[in-house]
């Protein structure tokens, strides 16, 4: 998004986000600007930089996941495990010693209950207690080790400070549920890293409020995007930069007729892109993929940059290996500026991938923050997606933005 401004002019509630879309595209296709003459884009939107993908401008708005989504109540269940890869038991004595942790609270994460040793490093599964009784210099040392590890990914996560507010109170949680948030935080940077759902879960006074949390926590800004077609728009030059991929003919047909319209009118963007961004986005991955017939499809970041043009998504794309030799073989650094279809990495300093995400126009990406049923692909611009990505590196780093090309396209 040109970057997607604090105060946001549209707020959609995610159980009506298919049909809400659904009236707008019919509203663009018949003549959206009919109503409008007088003014120059839709209600609520912000224009795009001029550039080669022609007159566009956004709308911003937040999405959530919806209710039956969310795993309340195995959430609340399933308890706070902490792994430690690679530590024996000395290396975790070691560190609680480091802290401000009194001897009681020491002995009490060395409890066999609490501290298990297993081939490959150190599980602690503290009670809800013992994690909110955590001293602030105990969380940041543990969490900063924590979110290193892959296994801890569902027991540790990080959020933008700046969002809480605006992400509780439009989501109608208490200030004692957000209070109480609060406390199982450590702030690193402009982001809080927190750990301990399962123990503030068990805190709240009733499933409504619970769900009402959780559901606040899956929160993200997302944005409608539209193209202005007029009898005097150049289709050739649209042609040229939005008709990649083996459907150049029916984007074509698509743009000649809205640009018959006298008025001219408002096009969602997404009735010119290919099928699988189109059937996807500002939805939520299906959780019901069966087992019996197979590994499920990991549906992250990289599946669904990899797979944009592809008629039938690749199921491989969705694993680091086969990400990887996609990138390697059939894709190459832009020279120049990017353009619609090039999938945007964003890089730790060591050279690894954060996140991939597609190209569309402005700085605008299709994108799929992680893999988790719980975020929908979206849109989302550059610079936001760089700052909550900033999260995966150490404040004093910084992540680098590179653009590759498919090298059929």
């Amino acid at each position: 998004m040109p970057r997607i401004p604090s105060r946001l002019t549209v707020i959609v509630a995610p159980s009506l986000v298919l049909g809400i879309l659904a009236g707008y595209f019919y509203g663009s296709i018949v003549g959206f600007s009919v109503a409008n003459q007088q003014q120059q884009i839709p209600s609520g939107s912000i224009p795009c930089k001029s550039g080669p993908w022609g007159d566009l401008s956004y709308t911003p708005f937040a999405i959530s996941a919806p209710d039956d989504l969310l795993p309340v109540r195995a959430l609340e269940s399933r308890g706070t495990h902490w792994f430690f890869k690679g530590y024996t038991a000395e290396n975790v004595v070691s560190l609680l010693q480091t802290t401000s942790l009194s001897l009681e609270q020491q002995r009490a994460f060395l409890d066999p209950s609490v501290f298990h040793t297993h081939n490959d490093g150190i599980e602690l599964a503290p009670s809800a207690d013992m994690v909110f009784s955590l001293p602030e210099d105990a969380r940041g040392k543990l969490f900063q080790i924590l979110i290193q590890f892959p296994e801890n990914h569902s027991d540790i996560d990080v959020i933008e400070q700046r969002s809480l507010d605006e992400r509780f109170s439009a989501g109608g949680v208490s200030a004692e549920s957000a209070a109480l948030f609060k406390r199982l935080c450590y702030q690193r940077g402009d982001f809080l890293l927190y750990s301990g759902l399962s123990a503030l879960l068990g805190r709240l006074p009733t499933y409504e409020e619970k769900l009402r949390f959780v559901k606040a926590l899956t929160r993200e800004h997302t944005m409608l995007l539209d193209l202005h077609i007029t009898p005097k728009t150049d289709i050739n030059a649209l042609l040229e930069y939005w008709g990649k991929g083996s459907w150049n003919s029916d984007v074509r047909t698509v743009l000649q007729s809205l640009a018959a319209i006298p008025t001219g009118t408002w096009m969602n963007i997404f009735i010119i892109l290919p099928a699988l961004p189109t059937s996807e986005i500002y939805t939520y991955p299906n959780p019901g993929d069966n087992p019996l017939t197979g590994p499920p499809v990991n549906r992250d970041c990289a599946w669904s940059s990899l797979n944009f043009f592809r008629n039938v998504p690749d199921p491989d794309f969705g694993t680091t290996d086969g990400a990887m030799r996609e990138l390697k073989e059939n894709y190459s650094p832009v020279p120049g500026d990017p353009r619609y279809g090039d999938v945007v990495l964003f890089t730790r300093p060591d050279g690894s991938i954060v996140h991939a995400a597609v190209y569309i126009a402005d700085d605008i990406c299709f994108t799929k923050n992680g893999g988790a049923v719980t975020h929908p692909w979206m849109l989302a611009s550059v610079p936001d997606l760089l700052r909550h990505y900033s999260s995966d590196v150490n404040p004093d780093q910084t992540l680098t933005v590179g653009y590759y090309r498919n090298k059929q396209l």
